[in-house]
């Protein structure tokens, strides 16, 4: 034994020593160089997990058939993907006998006398079979979908450049790592996938036709792929596993974007109908409208002399003109119009319409309270527009209180900005994250059927758009919704 181990050492050729259980224990000077790593305690034990060739996996298992089988063998191994300049390794694999038994076996790579700077040069053999399995290995490195290429214990054999741009790993962190397969794809996963594979369910057996399924980056971020994948069979037996995966995160976001583009048409073929629909309407409700503002100037007419019924009947002209105005302003949701902009005060307008909805049933178990910022300047917008969506966020906070709660409502004006900013804050349930993105949309209600048109907040955006304002909604930490309105001002001062 001391003959041979001096032999190992001083051969000129790189070579490889294992052990009984095919584990790689040592390597001669040569080697250090095809490794690129001296020998020593710490990278024997690198390289008995990982194998030899940028670690590559072929040795170790050569080593394990020749000790069990008790016979040499000759293998040509390929370079692993990245390695393409690398030239490919002559194994010559023999056993090492001790009496009756195998003791272990060692492997040497064999170089050309005059061609003993051919690692350094990065020559291939001149080897036909080589030559068509670089060029099928070049292939697989240049092909847009990832490849993996795995051995039937689950350890990684292959991946490609691709895979390492999707992922983020490097073939050095999976290939010949067992349990690598957890870090990209998930031994669970591939062990059902192993399954569907041998079953009929996605075509004949041995073959997995495109699926969609997931595959995780170095950071842990999880991606949608698809995935197309084969067994490999040698002589009826199950050799390893291929898995062709297609990144479809842009694919995916262009769906999004499609969907989204498909839905802003609905929603204007539905803005384009409610037109139709609010100038049939508003010319139907205008008419009893019209005849009920007569009856009530002729009644104030005729009880002039009366302040009691006076006052009243002035209460009901001015709502009807209100009711009116609300109808000509449906009309002018899909169809816009100038706006009647001129001075008014905001707190006055804010009680105007609290002095109308507070006297409903639904607001008796909740505490409605103003905090308007003193000697605020007047704001110029067409008022009825204004109390038309005053009204409509105090009436949708009521609603979500079902009967009991607080709704707060908040008015300053920031001279920095010159805008006007408005809070509606109540503590109900708030709104769910889903529902929040469209609750500004036409026709979309939270509220049980009969109970809403969904078109109450929509036509509210719409009136602060046309103002060359925002309205906004978010969910309370604390409980509730918060809508907040930013309109421009025209810096014009309250009357004294």
């Amino acid at each position: 034994m001391d003959t041979f181990m001096e032999m190992f050492r001083h051969h000129p050729d790189p070579a490889f020593l294992a052990d009984a259980s095919g584990k790689i224990i040592g390597w001669n000077s040569p080697a250090d160089e095809m490794l690129g790593l001296p020998h020593s305690s710490e990278n024997v034990d690198l390289v008995s997990k990982k194998g030899v060739h940028r670690f590559h996996p072929s040795l170790n298992e050569l080593f394990a058939h020749c000790i069990k089988e008790g016979v040499g063998s000759e293998q040509w191994v390929l370079p692993l993907p990245g390695d393409m300049g690398r030239p490919h390794i002559r194994f010559i694999v023999t056993p090492i006998q001790k009496a009756t038994e195998v003791s272990g076996a060692w492997a040497v790579c064999p170089r050309n006398p005059e061609d003993r700077d051919a690692w350094k040069a990065g020559a291939t053999p001149e080897n036909p079979v080589v030559r068509v399995l670089s060029f099928l290995t070049n292939m697989i490195e240049s092909t847009v979908n990832g490849i993996v290429v795995m051995d039937p214990r689950g350890k990684v054999l292959m991946f490609n450049k691709s895979m390492e741009i999707m992922t983020g790993l490097s073939a050095d962190d999976v290939v010949g790592i067992p349990g690598g397969v957890d870090l990209f794809y998930g031994w669970k996963t591939a062990k059902e996938n192993m399954a569907l594979m041998r079953s009929d369910q996605y075509g004949r057996p041995g073959i997995l036709n495109m699926v969609k399924t997931e595959l995780k980056d170095k950071g842990g971020n999880i991606f949608p792929v698809s995935l197309s994948a084969g067994i490999m069979f040698e002589d009826g037996m199950e050799t390893g596993s291929v898995g062709i995966f297609g990144d479809l995160r842009e694919s995916d976001r262009l769906a999004r974007e499609l969907r989204s583009a498909q839905e802003r048409l609905i929603q204007a073929d539905r803005n384009a109908a409610l037109g139709r629909l609010s100038a049939s309407v508003a010319h139907e409700i205008n008419n009893p409208l019209s005849g009920i503002l007569m009856f009530a100037e002729i009644m104030q007419r005729s009880l002039k002399d009366e302040p009691v019924f006076r006052d009243d009947l002035k209460e009901i002209i001015d709502q009807t003109l209100r009711c009116k105005a609300i109808v000509r302003n449906l009309l002018g949701f899909s169809r816009r119009s100038d706006n009647s902009n001129e001075p008014f005060d905001v707190p006055d307008a804010f009680r105007q319409c609290l002095d109308i909805v507070l006297p409903q049933a639904k607001f008796q178990g909740i505490d409605v309270a103003c905090n308007f910022q003193p000697d605020m300047p007047r704001m110029e917008a067409d008022r009825v527009q204004m109390q038309q969506v005053f009204t409509n966020l105090v009436l949708n906070a009521a609603d979500a209180l079902d009967g009991k709660g607080i709704i707060r409502i908040n008015a300053y004006y920031d001279t920095d900005s010159d805008y006007f900013f408005m809070e509606f804050k109540d503590n109900g349930p708030g709104v769910a994250q889903g529902e929040l993105e469209r609750i500004f949309e036409s026709f979309y209600t939270t509220k049980p059927v009969g109970y809403g048109t969904g078109l109450g907040l929509s036509i509210t955006q719409d009136i602060i758009h046309n103002h060359g304002g925002t309205i906004g909604v978010e969910n309370n930490p604390r409980g509730g919704t918060i809508f907040t309105i930013r309109l421009p001002g025209k810096r014009i001062k309250k009357e004294s």
